[in-house]
């Protein structure tokens, strides 16, 4: 099991359980990783799962969609800001760490990865990546670009006009703030002064970080349209919790919302031309994982030995392989429910 964000205890403490569920979301994406290249299951099939030699279906992966790599600390940060089961949640594929961290299991990842009917999110309708918990308000949205920001921030009018004292934090990629949702988003947070958080989630990568494209910072968008802005390291957990903690108060005080423009470093080995990183330079970026960062700080602060981060990383290891077998036996969803919880029958 992962912690829950809102533990409670000491700051060091706190982040150890916060640091488990980090190790959680890497032990996810490393599993997922060899189910699609070892073991030759394909991302994409165009008309329903492929099947081996005894016609048995196998499962359709999709790994592309979970990689947080580098952005745990900014995800686990957010939930430690929020309150699961209070707050709403709308998240982007990439948000695994996000996920985890406010109740979602390593179990119900798999279920939804291997299209099971036991998928808590959506009983393996939706693709991997598409997160949902009624328990923990975390809201399955549209696939579409940039078009989960204008949903995100229905949520939030509707929490200001009824008076509740919730915030909603939407979170996107450095392309989904190109698309037009994404400014009529924004622009209807900042006309209404809705307790509404956009997190921005963005790779350094050769080309330079999103503020140094030709569309401009989009924090100094955000001030346009009437919102606060911050950019911050998204690998440094301390940071991005004190911003959070600056979002969620102005957020609650009826301050209005706040754009968190979070930049982490790329730690894949392919360049953004498609070429690859020497040795040399990912030994150098595996400096900034941000995984590393807070094993490190942990070690230094004496709550952490390396014993106990060894047998972590084999606990996570083996929670993700359980769910694994277990996701993988689970049964298909039965065609005739193909259409629950589609049309309404009003």
């Amino acid at each position: 099991m992962t912690a829950r964000a809102h533990d409670d205890g000491p700051p060091e403490h706190r982040l150890l359980a916060l640091y488990h569920t980090m190790v959680m979301a890497r032990a996810i994406e490393r599993r997922l990783w060899v189910l699609e290249h070892l073991e030759q299951i394909p991302p994409h099939q165009p008309l329903g799962p492929p099947r081996d030699s005894a016609g048995v279906a196998k499962a359709r992966v999709g790994m592309d969609s979970f990689v947080c790599t580098g952005l745990e600390a900014v995800q686990v940060a957010a939930a430690a800001a929020l309150r699961p089961g209070r707050d709403w949640i709308v998240p982007c594929p990439t948000d695994l760490a996000l996920c985890l961290a406010v109740g979602l299991s390593p179990l119900d990842v798999m279920l939804a990865v291997f299209g099971r009917a036991s998928d808590p999110a959506s009983g393996g309708r939706q693709s991997p990546g598409a997160f949902g918990s009624r328990a923990a308000r975390v809201v399955m949205t549209s696939a579409t670009a940039g078009r989960h920001v204008v949903q995100a921030a229905g949520i939030a009018y509707a929490s200001k006009l009824l008076g509740h004292d919730e915030v909603t934090l939407v979170c996107t990629d450095e392309r989904s703030i190109q698309s037009g949702d994404w400014h009529e988003g924004i622009n209807f947070a900042g006309a209404h002064s809705l307790p509404l958080i956009f997190l921005i989630e963005d790779r350094a990568r050769t080309d330079g970080p999103v503020a140094q494209h030709s569309y401009g910072s989009p924090v100094d968008r955000a001030e346009g349209y009437g919102l606060a802005g911050e950019s911050i390291d998204g690998s440094d957990f301390d940071t991005a919790l004190a911003a959070f903690g600056r979002a969620t108060e102005r957020a609650r005080s009826q301050g209005g919302g706040t754009v968190i423009h979070a930049l982490a470093v790329d730690l894949t080995s392919k360049v953004a031309g498609g070429g690859l990183r020497p040795p040399e330079e990912l030994e150098a970026l595996a400096r900034q994982d941000p995984i590393d960062r807070t094993r490190r700080r942990l070690l230094e602060a004496g709550v952490l030995h390396a014993a106990d981060d060894e047998q972590i990383q084999r606990d996570c290891a083996t929670v993700v392989a359980a769910a694994v077998e277990e996701a993988r036996a689970a049964p298909s969803p039965d065609g005739p429910r193909a259409l629950d919880n589609v049309f309404s029958r009003g």
